[in-house]
Order: C-alpha cells, then sequence, then structure tokens
C-alpha cells in the first residue's frame, strides 16, 4: 500500500467517527442511558449514570416496560434499581422521552 492510500483510509474513518458521533446526538435518534434510580414518578424517572451525572427521563402512555424479556409496569421501578432506557429526544424541548425500560434485579433492603 501506498503512504497516500494509508492517509486517505485514515482521514476517512476521522471523519466518519467524528460525523457518526454528530448524527447520534440530534433529536429524534434512540440513545441508550443506563443508571441507579434515585426517584420513580408515573410521568418520569430521574436516575444517577455511571458517571454521577443525573439524567432525567419522561415516560409516557407508549413507553414500554420490561424485565428478562416479560412485560412489566412503570410501578415495578423501585428506588436503587438499576435500569436501562432507550430514548429519544424531544426536538422541540430537548427532553428524554423513554421508549423502552429495561428493569434490572430489585434493590437489596437492609
Amino acid at each position: 500500500m501506498t503512504r497516500r492510500f494509508i492517509l486517505t483510509i485514515t482521514a476517512a474513518a476521522v471523519m466518519t467517527m467524528t460525523l457518526g458521533g454528530i448524527a447520534v446526538a440530534h433529536p429524534g435518534h434512540e440513545h441508550k442511558i443506563m443508571g441507579t434510580v434515585t426517584m420513580a414518578a408515573a410521568d418520569h424517572v430521574m436516575l444517577k449514570d455511571p458517571d454521577g451525572k443525573d439524567a432525567t427521563i419522561t415516560i409516557n402512555k407508549d413507553t414500554k416496560f420490561m424485565r428478562a424479556k416479560k412485560a412489566m409496569k412503570a410501578a415495578d421501578i423501585k428506588v436503587g434499581m438499576r435500569i436501562v432506557v432507550t430514548a429519544v429526544t424531544d426536538a422541540d424541548d430537548d427532553k428524554s422521552i423513554a421508549k423502552v425500560i429495561e428493569l434490572g434485579a430489585d434493590p437489596v433492603t437492609k
């Protein structure tokens, strides 16, 4: 391979990674949010992600709740539970809206 070919491939790879990150960040695309529940309500859930950042996710009538491929309800979400949320960002108000919330095991109580 020539040096010019290698430089072209490298530049293309860098551009793909950079533009790919931008495309995922804008509204309408699904993204995953993982964390530990700090508060749960009928219309939203708050969690702390592994980096310690807080996130609030809106729950609506279309949100599905799952645990081990079984349907659950919003009421099954407990403080201290780990969850994975598949969400989309609303273009109008920049809120994360949950499409699917995957519940982990019930938190250990002392």
